[in-house]
């Protein structure tokens, strides 16, 4: 077990102290503008609320955002100050891995990577895209239209859907093609035994 100094723990109290204000500034943004929200929306309801339902709508945003940012710092700073060698290792191990993937493949991981944007965004596209082009159309009335709209929108999600069906199975060949990932616990135990014999190797 590792005993802070504390140097270290006076960093690591900074550094959650300086977030946590920061998701208590950032709830308070949250709660003001949900609770003006609420008050124009219904002005009569939110005046009948009691004192203790009010300071509820302000103070948990707030409070619930500062320990969230506060939380995510301390990891942060763990992650920083305790890992990065280990993280600059993976992030090395995964550069080379990167490196040796073909042009396809490495299109293909650029894509699998962020499929659920492209699916998403080409859904809301096709939506759109489907919309302008049946509405051209000056004889089917609004309802035909939309009906149309739908019918080639609800065709290009069999194609989206079909493709990632195509994304997962190529997915999987890749991952046969891999060699099985060393558990994390191995890793450190194999890292523990090289230091040792370069120790004994100087000694």
């Amino acid at each position: 077990m590792k005993i802070l100094s504390n140097e270290e723990k006076n960093a690591h109290w900074n550094t959650v102290l300086e977030e946590g204000i920061k998701g208590c500034a950032v709830g308070a943004v949250l709660s003001i503008g949900f609770a003006q929200y609420v008050k124009r929306r219904n002005p009569v309801r939110f005046a009948q609320l009691s004192t203790s339902v009010k300071s509820a709508m302000y103070a948990m945003p707030t409070i619930g955002m500062g320990a969230f940012f506060a939380d995510e710092g301390s990891v942060r700073f763990d992650r920083e100050q305790y890992q990065s060698d280990y993280l600059k290792k993976l992030e090395e191990e995964k550069l080379a891995k990167w490196e040796k993937l073909s042009l396809a493949d490495k299109c293909f991981t650029k894509v699998n990577d962020n499929k659920y944007k492209i699916i998403l965004s080409a859904w809301a596209a096709s939506l759109y895209g489907s919309w302008k082009y049946v509405n051209r159309d000056p004889i089917m009335t609004a309802t035909q239209k939309a009906v149309q709209a739908r019918m080639y929108a609800q065709a290009f999600t069999v194609i989206l859907l079909l493709g990632t069906i195509l994304l997962s199975m190529h997915e999987a060949e890749l991952k046969k093609a891999e060699p099985a990932p060393v558990p994390e616990w191995k890793r450190y135990l194999d890292e523990q035994e090289q230091l040792k014999k370069i120790k004994q190797a100087e000694n």
